[in-house]
């Protein structure tokens, strides 16, 4: 059973916890250590248990309100706080469980307080999706994408033996058997490649693989890959449509997905009607100079 919010803090309180160098995060810079010296306690689980609680504390609020949107949201509170801790005590049951909002396979990994989505699949322009825990608890997963192959020619960074797929797939909680993936190789005429390692067996792209575990899980109606809500191709990459350097490569990904997303004309309409004209990003399609020359030709 997965531990609640609630017993991972309490975990934390613990005195192993607050020990200096008790996780792999580094407790303080190194301009603290030569002013100050190495620091008695632990002050990012410190931080962390004190902003658990008022994140705990919130939720619970939200909660009482009763409408829907507050008990979403209060939920999502609650599994991010949760997501957070996790990955303080180097456990991630949580985000491995959870499908990416934007290709809906189980490919999420935590690094650095956020979740990636491993996929080569679901990147854009080489920058890989990624959520803050609260979001990524928010949205939920999305749609599973369509087959997709890698290059048969090119042996991916990504390839595996099948038993190492096994085993990824059994830490999200919806293993599948090794006889299983063959089939879905098969079915699927998923490329693969000799192992140079190993002769015997053969490799596969996790990122093939993942989306045709996907759809088996979504067709056999377990778990959470069975939700089939979209997400607007933007989901995901805030570095890319708001980037602090607007490469012309760059742009041209952004406003190429904003030409198939359903919601192009209700994201420019609300950057243009909400005092986002000159706000730095993509909206719409649309850099912020774009939007403010729009703006300019409208006034007249």
């Amino acid at each position: 059973m997965t531990a609640t919010p609630e017993q991972l803090l309490a975990l934390l309180e613990a005195p192993h916890w607050k020990q200096p160098g008790s996780t792999s995060r580094r407790p303080e810079g190194p301009t603290a250590k030569r002013t100050e010296g190495q620091a008695a306690v632990n002050l990012h689980v410190l931080d962390h248990i004190a902003e658990g609680h008022d994140a705990l504390a919130r939720a619970a609020k939200l909660a009482k309100e009763g409408t829907t949107l507050a008990k979403r949201e209060a939920l999502a509170l609650r599994e991010g706080q949760a997501m957070k801790s996790e990955a303080i005590i180097g456990t991630h049951y949580r985000v491995r469980q959870m499908g990416c909002p934007a290709c809906g396979c189980l490919t999420l990994l935590p690094k650095n307080g956020r979740a990636f989505c491993i996929s080569r699949h679901c990147a854009r322009a080489g920058m890989q999706r990624r959520w803050a825990f609260r979001e990524l608890a928010f949205v939920g997963p999305g749609k599973v994408m369509e087959i997709r192959r890698s290059d048969p020619d090119r042996i991916p960074k990504d390839a595996r033996p099948l038993r190492w797929l096994v085993g990824f797939f059994t830490e999200t909680g919806l293993p599948v058997s090794m006889s299983t993936l063959r089939r879905l190789a098969s079915t699927h005429d998923l490329p693969h490649w000799y192992n140079p390692m190993n002769h015997r067996e053969h490799l596969y792209a996790i990122s093939d693989v993942a989306i045709a575990h996907a759809q088996h899980t979504r067709a056999t109606q377990r778990g959470e890959c069975a939700k089939t809500s979209g997400r607007p191709p933007c989901t995901g990459l805030a570095d890319m449509f708001f980037a602090q350097t607007e490469l012309a490569a760059t742009v041209a990904e952004a406003k190429k997905l904003c030409s198939v997303c359903p919601l192009r004309q209700v994201c420019l309409d609300t950057a243009m009607t909400r005092g986002q004209v000159g706000q730095h990003g993509i909206f719409g399609g649309l850099t912020a100079g774009e939007r403010r020359a729009l703006k300019k030709g409208q006034s007249r």
